[in-house]
């Protein structure tokens, strides 16, 4: 492997000074601030002993590094989970005056661990708005004596006057959902069996309602990771959109065919995982942030500091697609609009951007990064990307947004994106 290349630090995205990072986890709004947990590896820039990292924003663009917020210890490491702010103190581990940050994580058991070879949910919580974390003493909270039961994703859902959690058996690329009054007591609602892509682990589950563009009708959107199993190769998030009563989610489409690209993907790129959403976003937007990189060379990536980034924090809406939805995704409205490059591609045309080409055929978009500087690191890097544009025009707008080793696409006004790191 060459040796790492030293880049300036993103001007944009998230990327940790020194230790390794990869799923954005606890993503939250709270008293000011935006939070940004991740997994981290406090010891080396490679994956492992895994431990919740933690960064602040005051405007999703620029991040404060802190110390690490859950450290593994000698029984568990802290895999993925979400934050949220207990309002009403359901928990009672706060109050209604000064209401408690509560983590749900996944307890990974090491061989010290007489639970060693599971994973179960857990909670750790804060009084002080993310700085310290208290472990709570009757950890798990909930526990399937499962090998691959992780990533749980919480939220309040209003129509159950309840907590509802969704999490995965990673191997059987199952959905579970559960349900608790006070995010201590969990209660077994219902699962997501396996549909559309089913080539590799579920992960990172996100739960959410959104109004469709231009109505006043509510769907629900889940999101799932896979890995791998990805539309570009190795890593990936696809999405459903349906409907959820309170107790089951059932999507409004099935895709006729059994190809990866019969189904709907979130980002046809390389390196966009683990996508999940900020809770309590004080102006009701839905803003999702994820992983810049993939399970295929993640470990390998030529990069000083942290081998990572998190990608732009994305707004998300719905629209309406004849009798279906697609997601539209666009950069959060905070980023400079002068930091986004505008292109129009006509049929045929070829965009170079610091060497990777960028081209538009027949309605099909696509980003070749095969010459666009250190690519002989991994043999699976070398690549091409490329999707469908909807209805496929003769011509099709980007918006490009160009860092020191990532480019992002927003094509269609945003109903196609393609994220890929490219060393310049």
């Amino acid at each position: 492997m060459p040796e790492p290349v030293s880049h300036s630090q993103p001007r944009w995205h998230y990327s940790p000074a020194a230790t390794w990072m990869n799923d954005p986890n606890g993503l939250i709004w709270d008293a000011g601030s935006w939070h940004l947990f991740y997994q981290s590896n406090p010891e080396a820039d490679t994956w492992g002993n895994m431990s919740w990292g933690h960064a602040t924003s005051p405007d999703l663009l620029t991040w404060t590094e802190h110390p690490i917020a859950l450290p593994h210890n000698e029984t568990e490491e802290f895999y993925s989970g979400s934050c949220v702010v207990d309002v009403n103190n359901t928990s009672g581990l706060g109050s209604t005056d000064w209401p408690a940050l509560i983590a749900l994580y996944t307890s990974h058991y090491g061989p010290s661990s007489p639970r060693y070879g599971t994973q179960a949910q857990s909670l750790a919580y804060s009084l002080d708005g993310g700085s310290h974390w208290e472990l709570y003493a009757g950890n798990p909270v909930l526990d399937r004596a499962s090998a691959n039961f992780r990533d749980p994703k919480v939220f309040w859902h209003s129509g159950s006057d309840s907590w509802v959690m969704v999490a995965v058996e990673a191997e059987h690329q199952q959905v579970v959902l559960y349900r608790s009054p006070n995010l201590l007591d969990w209660t077994y609602l219902s699962t997501f069996r396996p549909s559309h892509a089913v080539d590799g682990a579920w992960e990172c589950p996100d739960l959410f309602p959104l109004e469709v563009e231009g109505t006043q009708e509510r769907r629900w959107v889940l999101l799932v990771s896979i890995n791998p199993g990805g539309v570009a190769g190795g890593s990936g998030v696809q999405y459903f959109v349906g409907d959820f009563d309170g107790v089951t989610f059932t999507p409004e489409h099935h895709a006729a065919g059994t190809e990866l690209r019969d189904y709907d993907w979130l980002d046809f790129g390389r390196d966009c995982y683990a996508v999940v959403s900020f809770a309590n976003v004080p102006d009701g937007r839905r803003i999702v942030i994820g992983w810049m990189n993939n399970w295929d060379y993640a470990n390998h990536v030529p990069l000083t500091g942290g081998r990572s980034l998190m990608t732009i924090p994305r707004e998300l809406t719905l629209v309406r697609d004849g009798d279906r939805h697609r997601l539209r995704q666009r950069p959060i409205r905070e980023l400079p609009p002068t930091e986004l490059r505008s292109e129009t591609l006509q049929d045929g045309d070829e965009l170079h951007v610091r060497g990777a080409v960028i081209a538009y055929r027949d309605g099909v978009l696509s980003l070749d990064r095969r010459r666009a500087g250190e690519t002989s690191f991994h043999d699976r890097f070398p690549s091409v990307q490329w999707a469908d544009i909807p209805q496929g025009p003769p011509s099709v707008e980007l918006r490009i947004l160009v860092d020191t080793c990532s480019i992002e696409i927003f094509a269609a006004d945003g109903l196609v994106t393609i994220t890929d790191l490219v060393f310049f």
